[in-house]
């Protein structure tokens, strides 16, 4: 009897949760800030980046992790994650503290056209682990926009 009363409150706090999560908008991307060279090697040079975003949502989140690729103008830039758990307040900015892996190979084959230019195309694809009251989900991390070179170099 105790393992279909476990079973039911299981099913229907997933069910809450999924109800809740039907109303998550999507952070809304503000920028990038604070790009910091943390090692340098000929294959592989690691950055520490700040990426801005606005919570356009009513309720505060957690942020478990984050992990995906990015792109340039189309062309592979590295690798980016996150291991640190964030508390996302509710209407309110936040700033989520990434590692980027750039493979050098890939990157100084286009550096000089992209240096040349004022914007870029910048693409994020990847997956987050986000939830509230202890539940988490995987959810998609997508973005694709022009970003102002100098204000990436700052």
């Amino acid at each position: 009897m105790q393992h279909y009363a476990f079973a039911f409150l299981g099913t229907f706090l997933f069910t809450i949760l999924l109800m809740s999560c039907s109303s998550f908008r999507e952070p809304d991307f503000k920028g990038i800030e604070n790009v910091k060279t943390t090692a340098i090697s000929l294959s592989h040079t690691s950055l520490a980046i700040d990426l801005h975003y606005f919570n356009p949502n009513n309720t505060q989140i957690k942020l478990k992790n984050a992990e995906g690729d990015a792109w340039i103008d189309g062309t592979p830039l590295g690798r980016f994650f996150m291991d640190t758990l964030i508390l996302i307040p509710a209407k309110s900015d936040f700033r989520l503290p990434v590692k980027l892996e750039l493979e050098m190979k890939s990157v100084l084959k286009n550096s000089l056209a992209v240096f040349l230019k004022n914007e870029v195309m910048l693409k994020i694809e990847g997956q987050a682990r986000i939830g509230k009251a202890g539940f988490y989900v995987n959810y998609p991390v997508r973005y694709e926009g022009k970003q102002n070179i100098s204000g990436l170099l700052k």
